[in-house]
C-alpha cells in the first residue's frame, strides 16, 4: 500500500489508485494519514476536516464520512475507544517516508518526494498550520541537500535555486552562507563578496545585528582566498643575490625600486622575494609588466595598469571614474585596509609609475628598472653582476651539477664569457643542455671564438655574442622565426600570430616555437601566448634580413585585423560587417564560435592590437579600430578607444570609404563624449553627419548619438535631432534605428514633463521591439511607460509597467537596469501608499545595485523614511 498526502489525496491498495480530490472524505483521510498508526479524538477530527466552527451536525457528518472511508478502506480504519485510527505502516506514507529518508541522510530523495504542498486540498487552520510548520521541515532537508551538493562541488548548478531561497528569506544566514560559498565556488567571487555586504547591511537595518560568526569567517576565508595572485611564477633555478634579499626582507613597507642593466635579473630577483614574501600579504599580489624598454608603442600605460589592478580587485566598472586622477585614487580606496603587494616590473621613468603607487600603510611596492626612478621616499636597490660563486652555481643549475663538477675551468670561461649575467648564462646553459654529450669545454671555446663582440666595459656586446652562439645552434626554420619574432610590434604572440609572420602552418610553427624556448630564446607564461626578453627581440630584429620584414610584418598585421573583424562581429552580432580583403597567402584568419570566445581574444590582443596600428596598412589600421571599438567602449577603456578610433580616422582619410570614415567618426565622439569632452564629440559627430551625405541610415545615427549628448537643460533640442533621425531611418526603411529613435523620443519627452506624449511613443515602439524579440529594449519602453504614467499619477498603471521592465531585464540579464527599475518600481507603489510593496522593491533594488557593485545609499535612504513613517 502507498498513500501520498503532497498535492491531493490518494490510497494505493491492491494496485488500485484511488485519487480523493477537494472532497471532505479526502480531507478525513489526509487528517488520518498525517497521524498513521495513532489514534485522531472525535473532536480533533472534527476540527481539523470541518475548521475551528464547525456546523451544528458535525458529529454525524463526521460518522458518515467515517463509514464511506471504511468501504473505501476496508479493514484499515478502526474506532479505538473517543478516536479513530489508521492502520498502516508510517513508512506506507509519503509525509512519514520523507521525515525517514531525511534522519537517514536522503535528503535527495526526500526532497523530491516532497514535490508538491501538503494537504494542498485541505483548507483549514489546522492544516495551514501544519504546511506552514513542515514548510520549516521542507527549507531544513533542501539545505541539508544543498550542503552535500556544495561538497560535490555543484556550485553553479545551486545559485539559482539558493537565489530564490535568499530572496524569500533575506535574514536567514544558513542560506546566505550557502549562497556566497555557491557563487564564490562557480568563479564569482565579487558577487560572493558583494552578497555578504549585502546581508550584513540588511542585519544591521532590520534587525540591529551583526552576522554570525559563522558566516563572518566564511567571509574572510572567501576574503582570502579571492584577493589576487597575479605573480608570475617564481624563477628556476634561482641562485645567489643573499645580500639583496636581506635588504628586501628588512625594507619597511613602502616602495623599493630595484635598479641594474639589462639582463642582469632584476625580474628574477623580484619575483623570486615576491613568492618568498607573499604570506605577509594576504591580500593578495598584483603584478603587471610595464614593458617600459619594449618595442615603440608597446609600454602599458598608467591608465591600462590602473584598470587591469581595479579588475583584478573585483571593483565594478561602473565605479570607474574616466580620468586617471579619478581611477588612481580608487586605487588607493580600494587598497586603504589591505595588506597587498604590488610588482611594476620593467619601468620607463617616474611617471609611469607614480599614479599606480597606494601610498597606504600596510601596502609594499616593489618597482624594476633600467632607469633610476626615484618617486618620492622611495629606497633604491641597485642589482649589479652576479657574484662569481653565485654565477658558477647558476650556471651548474641550469646544465647539472656533475657536469660542473667534471670541468670547472670550462664552467669559469662560460661565466666570464656571459659577463656574470644571469640572462646570457640561462642562455648559455639552455644550449649546453640540449647537447649533454658534448664537452662543456668546446661550448666555452665557442664563446672565446665570438671575441669579435667582447668589450671588457659593455655587458650588452657580451650578451650578443651569447645570443649569437645559441642562434646557430638552432635549425633554419627556427632561425628565422626567431627574427621574425623580433618585428612583432606587441609584447607577446600567440600561436595563430607566429605562424601568419612566418607563413608557415600552425602545427609547423608551434614545432619551433617549442625549439625556440628549448633554447631559452623563448618564454611561454601562459598556454600558447610566446614572449622573450626585450634584449633578445632587439637582437632578432637585428638579425631580421630586409627582404623578409615587410611581408612578415604585413601578414601578422593582416592576422590581427581579419581576425579582429571576425571577433568584432562575433562580440557584436548586430553591427554592420565591414568588407576586407583577401588575407595575404599564409594569414591565419580565426573564427570564434561564441562571444566569450571573441571577448577572450580581444581582451588577450588588446595591447598588441593598440600597438599594431601604427604599423599598418590604412585599411589594416582602420579594421583594427573598428574590431575594438565595442570592446573598448564596454570595457571602460576610453582613453585607448579615443586613441584607436583617431588612428582609424586617420587611415580613413587616405581611402574610399566614406561608410566606414562616418562610423568611426561616430565612434570617436562617443570616445570624445565618454571622456567629457562634449565640445570634440560633437564636431566629430557632425562631421560624421556631413560625410554621410546621401546615406539617410548614416545620417541618423550621427544624429542620434548628438542627441545623447546634450544636457538637461537642452532636452528639446535633443527631442529634435531625435526627430529628424526618426524620419532618415523611416526614409530608408531601419526598423532597429526606428525603435531607438522611438525609444529615445519617449525618453526625452518624459524629461520635460510631456508625459502623454510620451506614452504614446512609447505604446509606438513596443510592437516593434517585441517584433524583433530584443528583450532590453522593450524593458526600456516598459520603464518609459512606467515613468510617464508616474507622472500622470496613474500608479497601479506605472507599478505594472515597472513590474514588466523588471521581468525583462532580469531575462537579459541586465543588473544595473533592473535595479533602476526596482527603484522606481518602488516608487510607484509608495505612491500608491502600498507600503509593503514598496518595501519589497526598494530591498531588491538594495540587492541588485549591491550585487552590481553600485551605491545603494539613494534607495536605503527611501527605506529608512518608509520606516520611520510607518
Amino acid at each position: 500500500m502507498r498513500f501520498t498526502v503532497f498535492g491531493g489525496v490518494s490510497a494505493r491498495v491492491g494496485g488500485t489508485t484511488t485519487e480523493f480530490g477537494p472532497t471532505r472524505l479526502g480531507a478525513l483521510l489526509g487528517v488520518l494519514l498525517v497521524d498513521a498508526g495513532r489514534v485522531v479524538s472525535a473532536d480533533d477530527l472534527v476540527e481539523r476536516v470541518l475548521g475551528e466552527e464547525p456546523p451544528p451536525r458535525a458529529r454525524a457528518m463526521m460518522r458518515t464520512w467515517l463509514t464511506r472511508l471504511r468501504q473505501t478502506l476496508p479493514g484499515l480504519v478502526e474506532r479505538d475507544g473517543a478516536g479513530y485510527v489508521l492502520r498502516v505502516e508510517p513508512l506506507e506514507v509519503d509525509l512519514h517516508l520523507f521525515r525517514h529518508l531525511v534522519r537517514s541522510g536522503r535528503t535527495a530523495d526526500a526532497v523530491r518526494l516532497a514535490d508538491a504542498e501538503l494537504l494542498s486540498t485541505v483548507d483549514t487552520p489546522w492544516a495551514r498550520q501544519l504546511r506552514a510548520g513542515f514548510s520549516d521541515e521542507l527549507l531544513a532537508a533542501r539545505l541539508d541537500h544543498a550542503d552535500a551538493r556544495l561538497v560535490r562541488g555543484e556550485h553553479a548548478a545551486l545559485v539559482p535555486e539558493l537565489r530564490a531561497l535568499a530572496a524569500g528569506r533575506p535574514l536567514d544566514e544558513r542560506i546566505a552562507a550557502q549562497l556566497i560559498e555557491a557563487l564564490h565556488g562557480s568563479g564569482r567571487a565579487a558577487e560572493a563578496l558583494r552578497h555578504f555586504e549585502v546581508v550584513r547591511a540588511r542585519l544591521a537595518a532590520e534587525l540591529g545585528a551583526e552576522p554570525s560568526r559563522h558566516l563572518t569567517a566564511l567571509h574572510r576565508r572567501l576574503q582570502a582566498a579571492s584577493a589576487p595572485r597575479q605573480l608570475p611564477a617564481a624563477p628556476k633555478p634561482f641562485t645567489g643575490r643573499a645580500v639583496e634579499l636581506a635588504e628586501l626582507d628588512q625594507a619597511p613597507n613602502g616602495v623599493v625600486v630595484i635598479t641594474g642593466t639589462g639582463g642582469v635579473g632584476k625580474t628574477s630577483l623580484a619575483v623570486h622575494w615576491a613568492h618568498r614574501a607573499a604570506e605577509r600579504f594576504p591580500d593578495g599580489q598584483l603584478y603587471v609588466n610595464l614593458h617600459g624598454f619594449g618595442p615603440s608603442g608597446a609600454a602599458v600605460s598608467p591608465g591600462d595598469a590602473l584598470l587591469r589592478f581595479l579588475a583584478a580587485l573585483d571593483v565594478p566598472r561602473a565605479k570607474v571614474p574616466h580620468d586617471l586622477a579619478g581611477q588612481s585614487a580608487l586605487l588607493r580606496d580600494a587598497l586603504a585596509d589591505k595588506r597587498v603587494l604590488m610588482l611594476l616590473d620593467n619601468a620607463t621613468d617616474a611617471a609611469q609609475v607614480e599614479p599606480l603607487l597606494p601610498r597606504t600603510p600596510h601596502s609594499h611596492v616593489v618597482i624594476t628598472s633600467r632607469t633610476e626612478l626615484k618617486p618620492a621616499h622611495a629606497k633604491t636597490l641597485p642589482l649589479g653582476l652576479l657574484p662569481p660563486d653565485d654565477a658558477r652555481e647558476l650556471l651548474a643549475a641550469r646544465i647539472g651539477h656533475d657536469r660542473a663538477r667534471a670541468e670547472p675551468d670550462a664552467v669559469d670561461t662560460v661565466v666570464r664569457r656571459c659577463a656574470r649575467l644571469p640572462l646570457a648564462l640561462a642562455v648559455a646553459g639552455a644550449r649546453a643542455a640540449t647537447q649533454p654529450e658534448f664537452p662543456l669545454a668546446a661550448l666555452a671555446d665557442e664563446l672565446a671564438d665570438l671575441d669579435a663582440f667582447a668589450d671588457d666595459d659593455d655587458v650588452t656586446a657580451d650578451l650578443r655574442s651569447v645570443f649569437s652562439h645559441s642562434c646557430k645552434a638552432l635549425s633554419a626554420d627556427a632561425l628565422r622565426l626567431f627574427r621574425l619574432l623580433g618585428l612583432m610590434p606587441g609584447s607577446d604572440i600567440g600561436l595563430a600570430g607566429a605562424a601568419s609572420l612566418a607563413g608557415l602552418p600552425v602545427a609547423r610553427t608551434g614545432s619551433l616555437l617549442g625549439e625556440l624556448a628549448t633554447a631559452n630564446l623563448l618564454d611561454e607564461p601562459d598556454p600558447g601566448r610566446f614572449t622573450c626578453h626585450d634584449l633578445l627581440r632587439d637582437y632578432a630584429a637585428e638579425l631580421a634580413l630586409e627582404g623578409e620584414r615587410d611581408e612578415a610584418l604585413h601578414r601578422l598585421l593582416d592576422h590581427l585585423a581579419l581576425t579582429g573583424v571576425e571577433a568584432g562581429v562575433a562580440f557584436t552580432p548586430t553591427r554592420h560587417r565591414p568588407d576586407t580583403p583577401r588575407p595575404a597567402e599564409g594569414v591565419v584568419v580565426t573564427t570564434f564560435g561564441s562571444r566569450e570566445e571573441a571577448l577572450a581574444w580581444l581582451v588577450t590582443e588588446h595591447p598588441t592590437l593598440m600597438a599594431a596600428m601604427a604599423h599598418g596598412t590604412p585599411e589594416q589600421t582602420w579594421l583594427i579600430g573598428w574590431a575594438l571599438a565595442d570592446v573598448l567602449d564596454r570595457q571602460w577603456h576610453h582613453r585607448d578607444l579615443l586613441t584607436s578610433q583617431q588612428l582609424a580616422v586617420a587611415a580613413l582619410e587616405r581611402l574610399d570609404d566614406t561608410d566606414g570614415l562616418g562610423r568611426t567618426l561616430i565612434n570617436l565622439g562617443r570616445a570624445f563624449g565618454r571622456l567629457d569632452r562634449l565640445d570634440e564629440a560633437a564636431a566629430a559627430l557632425r562631421r560624421a553627419f556631413d560625410v554621410y551625405e546621401g546615406n539617410p541610415a548614416g545620417q541618423a545615427a550621427a544624429l542620434l548619438n548628438i542627441a545623447m549628448l546634450c544636457p538637461d537643460d537642452r532636452i528639446t533640442e535633443a527631442i529634435e535631432h531625435t526627430r529628424r533621425g526618426l524620419a532618415l531611418y523611416e526614409e530608408c526603411g531601419d526598423l532597429y534605428g526606428q525603435a531607438n529613435a522611438l525609444t529615445g523620443l519617449a525618453w526625452g519627452h518624459i524629461k520635460i514633463g510631456a508625459h502623454r506624449r510620451a506614452v504614446e511613443y512609447a505604446e509606438r515602439v513596443m510592437p516593434m521591439w517585441q517584433a524583433m524579440e530584443h528583450v532590453i529594449g522593450e524593458g526600456e519602453t516598459w520603464d518609459n511607460l512606467g515613468t510617464a504614467y508616474l507622472g500622470l499619477g496613474e500608479h497601479g498603471k506605472a507599478a505594472e509597467a515597472y513590474a514588466r521592465s523588471c521581468a525583462l531585464f532580469r531575462r537579459g540579464g541586465d543588473l544595473p537596469l533592473e535595479a533602476a527599475a526596482c527603484d522606481r518600481l518602488g516608487d510607484a507603489h509608495a505612491a500608491a501608499g502600498d507600503a509593503g510593496q514598496a518595501r519589497r522593491a526598494w530591498r531588491r533594488a538594495i540587492d541588485l545595485r549591491s550585487q552590481a557593485g553600485l551605491p545603494a545609499d539613494l534607495v536605503r535612504a527611501k527605506l529608512l523614511r518608509l520606516q520611520a513613517e510607518g
